[in-house]
């Protein structure tokens, strides 16, 4: 079995020479990359796909964290692009759709913060989801003087006429409303503007395994930025 540095990490040639004492070229894709740097970015990414935070992964690899944070963030765009082109290809085979609202469990029964739900659709293809940000249907209640009364009548009007379908209640919408709830609880905290790359993250977790995870993820690494 050939070592890492007798094949291309793009192409998988096995000729290669030598530009620097850390960079090789690659004779058939023409393509030249750092072994060290590419070695570092496979790193980063088990790291990111085994839910280590930013700071985990900076003390696990002796890395800056702010460059660890860059490199996490880079990921969480990149699934939101490949994710949105998974859509485009399967919406004509979604079967099962539900409209759910996520609080933190800090926010939960406590009508004073229940303008903070963050609403989402979740549709069904085969066995995989695909999320979708809903707009922000409090925007214009949030300033009501009678917090308690006005807001859970509200919430229950919301909770008679959400939109849903579903073939049966043994289904992967239900446990990926599960699933999402308990993977956010490991983030202290989340911005309402950036709870989209945290929702596309959780999306791409639970649709693939591990093992398909590390791969898809070093695909796009390589094929968006690593250079």
């Amino acid at each position: 079995m050939k070592n890492h540095q007798e094949v291309c990490i793009y192409c998988g040639h096995t000729k290669l020479y030598k530009v620097s004492s850390s960079q090789y070229r690659c004779i058939s894709c023409k393509r030249t990359y750092s072994y060290d740097k590419y070695a570092q970015g496979i790193a980063i990414l088990n790291a990111f796909v085994e839910n280590k935070s930013a700071h985990e992964c900076a003390l696990q690899l002796h890395l800056n964290y702010l460059t660890i944070k860059k490199v996490y963030q880079k990921l969480r765009l990149l699934l939101i692009k490949y994710s949105e082109e998974l859509y485009t290809n399967q919406q004509e085979t979604f079967s099962q759709y539900d409209e759910y609202y996520y609080l933190p469990t800090s926010k939960r029964g406590k009508p004073k913060y229940l303008f903070d739900a963050i609403g989402i659709l979740g549709m069904m293809y085969g066995k995989s989801i695909h999320t979708l940000l809903l707009p922000d249907q409090f925007a214009h209640l949030k300033n009501l003087e009678d917090t308690s009364i006005e807001k859970e009548t509200y919430a229950r009007y919301l909770n008679q006429h959400k939109v849903a379908h579903y073939k049966s209640f043994d289904n992967a919408l239900i446990d990926f409303w599960h699933f999402l709830e308990t993977w956010l609880e490991h983030f202290k905290g989340i911005k309402k503007e950036n709870f989209i790359y945290y929702l596309k993250e959780a999306e791409f977790k639970f649709n693939y395994t591990k093992e398909e995870q590390r791969l898809i993820l070093e695909t796009l690494w390589k094929k968006n930025f690593f250079m």
